[in-house]
């Protein structure tokens, strides 16, 4: 039976050529990440997701960034800072930062976020890890760097969104 084609996420499409260009077995790659190599296989076919503890560890392991594994830079080196872990309360800091600056409510966030809005206040207060779908829709949101949010950049970086058009965007073009 042929092996059915799975549409990867970008995080998880990127680590897993990550992986293949450093030239680690999947094994290897799960002695890194701390996980078992049943689980990046999981992550590779596309059954389970990374989360930002795992993304942190292959950003240190291969010096590459953030904004690389999540499909917001095509340069995989930048001037990044290793960090063994990331720290919630500063992450958090950043995160109600960046939500003021937009002049977001929590719950104005929340419904962008599609989620509770108390899992923004967790977010923000550092009592919970933000997960790494929620992570990736604040940095196209509000324009700012997964690195600065989750401290691997001392300074605010922005990056490049590339606007999504909607079906309704592409068929008012198709009309003119």
């Amino acid at each position: 039976m042929e092996k059915e084609d799975r549409n990867l996420a970008i995080p998880e499409e990127n680590a897993r050529n990550l992986r293949i260009s450093l030239g680690l077995t999947q094994a290897e790659f799960g002695e890194i990440l701390g996980i078992s190599k049943s689980y990046v296989s999981d992550i590779e076919n596309g059954y389970t997701g990374l989360n930002i503890n795992h993304i942190n560890k292959i950003c240190n392991y291969a010096s590459v960034s953030f904004d690389y594994i999540l499909g917001f830079s095509k340069e995989i080196n930048k001037n990044i800072i290793k960090i063994e872990h990331i720290n919630l309360k500063i992450m958090g800091e950043k995160l109600k930062e960046i939500r003021k600056e937009l002049n977001f409510t929590q719950e104005k966030l929340a419904n962008k976020l599609n989620i509770a809005r108390s899992f923004v206040s967790h977010y923000e207060k550092g009592i919970r890890t933000i997960k790494t779908a929620d992570l990736k829709q604040i940095c196209e949101i509000s324009g700012y760097s997964a690195d600065y949010i989750v401290g691997k950049l001392k300074e605010k970086a922005r990056i490049e969104i590339i606007k999504k058009i909607k079906p309704k965007e592409i068929r008012e073009l198709m009309e003119v």
